[in-house]
């Protein structure tokens, strides 16, 4: 293939391009041609949801075609609606582009011309209708099957047969599979290199994608009983859990507590007769919704998908049909029925929620199924293990931090919490040394160091605000124990949810003063708060964590009293009516 070696005589030029790419786009382009400079391997561009694929797709086209004339390509997809948006942004970036649509479902059949958009499941079968081919594009390659009968596979080998040298350039968001891992490992992969590589956190940084807000439900289903089959959980054993009129009650009462204020509601489900039966729990509450799932007609879905993006419909609750090519900016709420073990999956699922909308200043993900918690943040996803090594205790390990203050999910060994700002500090360890110490083993003044065990004295009391970035302003309050302070975050300027309900709650213990909105005010205010007597702290994994609080005293009290009374002789136990 020409590309392989670009001719140095004939450099590309970006200047070719009618759109005004972002630098991260240009760069994956950039880094595309470096790769074919250099290798001759059938490389991936790994793009975060939201990053413009098609865009990009589209730039390479008219890249390709404005300086060698005569290369032939193909962009391939499963999916009708990607097919749509690719062959759009084609045209859009070159009008005259000599392009073609092979797709059933839209209605067109072109094989001839230099750049052909084809749907997998119309061309798979009759490779040779497309004669001499260059280059041929993946769309959300990780769909690709790993077996030599796949769909993609045949339809290239078909090709190769034509061009021996045919090459194969992947676009996704996740360069893994669930069943055999990274796409560009293993002795059966395709795709050998990764060419160029976007992160979600550059995309974030840069305000190019929705960033998401989660909060972590009380209301879980129980899948403790669930079992695994392919590296996935058991679809009709899930189904069975989460299928049960209550659970769906208590999470949609959540939903409504917490998310009543969001527009365009997107509900995953795990079964069919799941989806039913949540669809109907919503419209009794008065929520336009429309369940679709993979058997429903195209026209229906089409339709739907149309009243949705319109504001027409509320909700979709969804089974296995918006993961991959739907394109719905104005999603502002997700809500996790169903449970993934595969990270590809749950970054797609979360991805409908990243696309930026006018209004929207972020996308709220409630989660009823332990997902955040398995796979943790977004940003740290980390490359499923192969099928079967997965064990089923280990599918339902806790992969991040829940902050105990605003119950956001943050990475595993973060130092504080992304929302609330809540640091997670490791607890503070003594360093002994080799002779006897005199000082105290436990900071508890006068109380004897076994009496209250986790109850430790607060000699004092300081607040102050806390900020980071652009996140929600907290109150963070210092308990001053001796030689140990313990920290908590107080979510005062939050909006009306867990963390705002646990400050206030906070709050009206300490002071008959009404919870103030703004933290400065709160700190103002800070003299009429009721200083603890003592608190009660739990070492957790990674930090302190405030499990308590004696506000009179009463508790310290009678744990001293109860001390004492155990360290006093008692009277011999009489078993059988005498006393030894």
């Amino acid at each position: 293939m020409q590309m392989v070696r670009l001719p140095r005589s004939v450099p590309w030029d970006s200047s070719v391009l009618i759109m005004q790419l972002r630098d991260y786009q240009q760069g994956a382009i950039d880094g595309l041609f470096q790769y074919f400079e250099h290798h001759s391997g059938n490389p991936l561009l790994v793009l975060p949801t939201g990053s413009g694929k098609s865009v990009i797709i589209g730039a390479l086209c008219k890249t390709i075609l404005t300086s060698w004339p005569d290369q032939r390509l193909m962009v391939v997809s499963h999916v009708k609606e990607l097919l749509e948006q690719n062959f759009g942004k084609i045209t859009a970036f070159w009008p005259d582009a000599p392009a073609g649509l092979y797709s059933a479902g839209l209605g067109q059949k072109r094989s001839r011309d230099p750049i052909t958009v084809a749907g997998i499941q119309s061309v798979f079968r009759k490779p040779h209708i497309f004669g001499w081919r260059d280059l041929v594009l993946i769309d959300e390659c990780h769909l690709l099957s790993p077996d030599s009968d796949g769909m993609y596979r045949r339809f290239i080998a078909g090709l190769r047969e034509v061009n021996p040298r045919l090459k194969v350039i992947g676009l996704t968001a996740t360069a893994y599979r669930l069943r055999t891992g990274m796409l560009h490992e293993g002795s059966d992969r395709l795709f050998t290199d990764i060419a160029a590589e976007v992160s979600l956190t550059e995309l974030l940084e840069a305000g190019h994608i929705c960033p998401l807000k989660s909060r972590p439900s009380e209301i879980q289903a129980d899948l403790s009983g669930v079992g695994i089959v392919g590296g996935e959980l058991n679809s009709r054993e899930q189904e069975a859990a989460v299928d049960k009129e209550e659970l769906t009650r208590a999470a949609l009462d959540e939903v409504f507590a917490l998310a009543s204020d969001r527009k365009s509601w997107l509900v995953f489900v795990a079964g069919r007769t799941h989806g039913e039966h949540v669809e109907t729990a919503l419209r009794e509450r008065g929520i336009t919704a429309k369940f679709v799932h993979g058997e429903t007609p195209d026209a229906e879905r089409d339709a739907a998908h149309d009243d949705f993006k319109s504001g027409r419909l509320r909700a979709l609750v969804s089974l296995g049909v918006h993961t991959t090519g739907f394109d719905a900016p104005n999603i502002d709420l997700l809500v996790l029925l169903r449970k993934t073990l595969s990270p590809g999956l749950y970054y797609q699922i979360l991805g409908r929620g990243m696309r930026l909308h006018p209004g929207k200043a972020n996308c709220l993900v409630l989660d009823y199924a332990g997902n955040i918690d398995y796979h943790g943040p977004i940003a740290h996803l980390k490359p499923p293990k192969a099928a079967g090594t997965r064990g089923k205790r280990e599918a339902h390990e806790r992969s991040c931090l829940i902050c105990p203050d605003c119950r956001m999910a943050s990475p595993l060994g973060a130092l504080e919490c992304a929302d609330c700002g809540r640091q997670f500090t490791p607890p503070e360890r003594v360093n002994h040394g080799t002779t006897a110490s005199t000082g105290e083993v436990m900071a508890l003044g006068d109380l004897p160091a076994p009496s209250l065990g986790e109850w430790v004295l607060v000699h004092s009391v300081s607040y102050h605000k806390h900020q980071k970035s652009d996140k929600i302003p907290t109150m963070r309050v210092e308990y001053h124990c001796g030689i140990n302070t313990y920290r908590e975050w107080i979510c005062l300027e939050h909006p009306p949810g867990f963390a705002r309900g646990k400050a206030v709650d906070w709050w009206k213990r300490r002071t008959p003063f009404e919870p103030p909105d703004c933290i400065a005010l709160a700190i103002e205010y800070s003299d009429s708060l009721t200083k603890p007597v003592a608190i009660r702290v739990k070492q957790g994994e990674r930090f302190w964590e405030i499990t308590g609080y004696d506000l009179t005293g009463f508790t310290v009290a009678a744990a001293a009293e109860k001390e004492r009374a155990d360290s006093e002789p008692s009277e011999p136990i009489d078993f059988l009516g005498e006393s030894f």
